[in-house]
């Protein structure tokens, strides 16, 4: 046995001796609890519900009615259809073995810009590209497509500059 190794065990046993300490007190706490409780429950059980007294009539009719409360008005939502709809038909294998950017830019070659960057995930995924979860690939074709809109707004310019 190593010299640091009995002060690792007696290291060990005060901090079990601190957890036991704090776990009794935990149970004592809701020992108490469980007693108010089923003592609040004995109290309900014995004596029934006293009945309000009642004011006499003309009291009653000079207060003036309170307004009765309007439930509110339930939200009427259209159900939304999934954010990618539309995309269009892809093959199963068409984007297989290519990371999310390559097959965003074919995709893009493809088909254009016109369609959302959900639509555009759903075809990927429909295509054979393969991620975590759909939330990251979506996160990550907005990434690939906020770079791709930099890089044509930076050679917009330079050919605006250089004619």
């Amino acid at each position: 046995m190593s010299d640091a190794t009995p002060s690792r065990y007696q290291a060990a046993l005060r901090q079990a001796e601190a957890e036991l300490a704090a776990h009794d007190q935990r149970g004592e706490a809701l020992r108490n609890t469980v007693a108010s409780l089923r003592a609040l429950l004995a109290l309900g059980a014995e004596e029934p519900a006293a009945k309000p007294a009642t004011k006499p009539a003309k009291k009653r009719a000079a207060k003036p009615a309170k307004k009765a409360r309007r439930a509110p008005m339930p939200r009427l939502r259209k159900p939304r259809g999934s954010a990618g709809a539309g995309h269009p038909e892809v093959g199963a294998n068409h984007y297989q073995g290519l990371g999310p950017t390559a097959a965003y830019r074919k995709f893009i070659a493809e088909f254009g810009h016109s369609y959302t960057v959900p639509q555009i995930r759903d075809a990927l995924v429909a295509g054979g590209v393969r991620s975590k979860s759909s939330t990251s690939l979506l996160t990550g074709l907005h990434s690939v497509r906020r770079r791709d809109q930099i890089k044509a707004e930076a050679q917009a310019k330079k050919g605006s500059d250089d004619a």
